[in-house]
């Protein structure tokens, strides 16, 4: 007996299956980077080795430059790289102190000593700021932001407001909305803030209802978030508006860990300038 073909439900499913797959994994959480190996004359070296290593994890990605001496490492996670040169009749190259964030393209040239494998080049330096690259603006909130500075109620996104072309939400939205705009977090460059889009790790964390934050992460938890403000990669589709790209923090090679105690009171607060009376609040 033959086999029965699937129905075109089944065959629906599956493809809308597919492509949610699709959709996570081209949803970028990591950085990149990429450059060009020279000689001391400045010409091209084409086969050359070129390994970066994260810092905290021992972890290795490697690529050998093309013809036109470029090169490019993908998938790199958010980190402290130090990045290394291999090539035949050259001193070896080791760069450090590089830092990848977010959906950033670093770019790194270097240039080779001529000289024995054994003779070794360091250089301490970060990446270059400008991303010629990437033609997306955006600004990355750091870790030590997210942990250093005052936020009301441990919400996150407060310090996206630190960037240009972020603002909050009006009070008359506010109450026009309701609990329905709670976890609306701002506006960006004229949008409405339905138009936003919200990632944790790559995974999409928006509201069908309001088109806010589902998942508010303690502050403790992320590594590091950026808000994508115009002319997102295709990546990053489904909503017009800005992106914010959360990332969280992971393990390392060395023990790590964090005590805190959070006590909010009206113990310093000021009087409201309506009742002439400090509001309780504990």
């Amino acid at each position: 007996m033959g086999r029965s073909m699937p129905s075109a439900k089944t065959r629906t499913l599956f493809l809308m299956a597919l492509l949610t797959s699709l959709n996570v994994a081209g949803q970028q959480i990591t950085g990149s980077i990429r450059g060009t190996v020279l000689d001391p004359s400045g010409a091209i070296v084409p086969a050359a080795t070129v390994t970066a290593k994260q810092t905290e994890t021992g972890l290795t990605r490697a690529a050998a430059t093309d013809r036109q001496g470029e090169y490019v490492l993908v998938e790199l996670p958010i980190g402290h790289y130090q990045v290394e040169v291999h090539a035949q009749g050259f001193q070896k190259y080791l760069q450090q102190g590089i830092s990848l964030d977010v959906n950033q393209t670093a770019t790194i040239s270097m240039h080779l000593k001529l000289g024995a494998e054994t003779q070794q080049v360091e250089v301490s330096a970060d990446a270059g700021l400008v991303q010629s690259t990437v033609s997306s603006l955006g600004e990355t909130v750091m870790e030590h932001e997210i942990l250093d500075l005052p936020l009301d109620g441990r919400n996150f996104s407060q310090l996206g407001l630190l960037q240009p072309g972020v603002v909050p939400l009006t009070p008359g939205l506010l109450a026009a909305g309701g609990p329905a705009r709670q976890n609306q977090a701002y506006a960006v460059d004229g949008q409405r803030p339905e138009s936003n889009n919200f990632m944790i790790d790559g995974a999409d964390n928006v509201s069908s209802v309001d088109g806010g934050f589902v998942l508010k992460p303690p502050i403790d938890a992320i590594a590091e978030f950026k808000i994508l403000s115009h002319n997102a990669e295709a990546e990053f589709g489904r909503n017009t508006g800005s992106t914010t790209n959360i990332v969280t923090r992971s393990g390392s090679n060395s023990f790590h860990g964090a005590a805190w105690e959070f006590l909010r009171n009206d113990a310093m607060d000021s009087s409201d300038y309506f009742t002439q009376s400090v509001q309780p609040l504990k």
